[in-house]
């Protein structure tokens, strides 16, 4: 199993850590960007969207985007589909929406049998914290009825809780706020900071 789990995107200083965990060279490396999350968002509050997929498309990786929205109720289609990837990253947006989009589109039960054969989930912020095993007091930073079901558990992908954006002054409140409710009831979190990730290779978890 191979994650990538940012708080933003991939940054230069990052690239090393990813190529290690793709195990190819970045010219060769086909790269799906779903970038769903930000759906709700109005075209003012996208900037973010089109900030990242500039910052990924700076690699000079094999990127192409894929709407996911193109296939709701179609998991075959959609298997197919991604495993033509190397990598399948989910973008920054209200992570309720897209935890019910996976579900819409069978997304949640493909990713386990993409990462079976060997494909790198990666994901930026929303992205990140659904890949753990729950979402839990995001509704105090992610508007749940943005999203026509409201499911809280995550892809479980891993058992980490991750919050990120950790050192944003316009997210602190909220996300101090959030561990600390995930403390109460004894239970341990991961912040990482905007410009740091969380690499997942099997049993093998670093920082960077």
């Amino acid at each position: 199993m191979k994650l990538f789990l940012s708080s933003l995107s991939i940054s230069s200083e990052q690239k090393e850590a990813f190529i290690n965990l793709v195990e190819k060279d970045l010219s060769d490396i086909k790269f799906a960007l779903i970038e769903n999350a930000a759906d709700p968002y109005s075209q003012k509050a996208k900037g973010f969207v089109e900030e990242t997929r500039k910052n990924l498309q700076s690699f000079e990786i094999k990127l192409e985007q894929v709407n996911l929205l193109e296939y709701k109720n179609r998991p075959n289609e959609l298997f197919e589909k991604l495993s033509k990837f190397d990598v399948v990253w989910i973008g920054g947006g209200n992570t309720f929406y897209i935890r019910w989009l996976m579900k819409e589109t069978g997304f949640d039960n493909i990713i386990n049998k993409l990462l079976e054969k060997g494909i790198v989930y990666g994901g930026g912020s929303a992205g990140a914290i659904v890949a753990g095993k729950t979402l839990k007091y995001f509704d105090l930073v992610d508007n749940p009825e943005d999203s026509p079901e409201q499911i809280y558990n995550g892809l479980g992908l891993t058992n980490l809780i991750i919050i990120p954006h950790w050192n944003t002054e316009s997210f602190r409140d909220k996300l101090k706020e959030i561990k600390q409710l995930y403390e109460k009831e004894d239970i341990e979190v991961t912040t990482i900071e905007d410009g740091k990730a969380i690499v997942i290779k099997d049993e093998d978890i670093i920082i960077v």
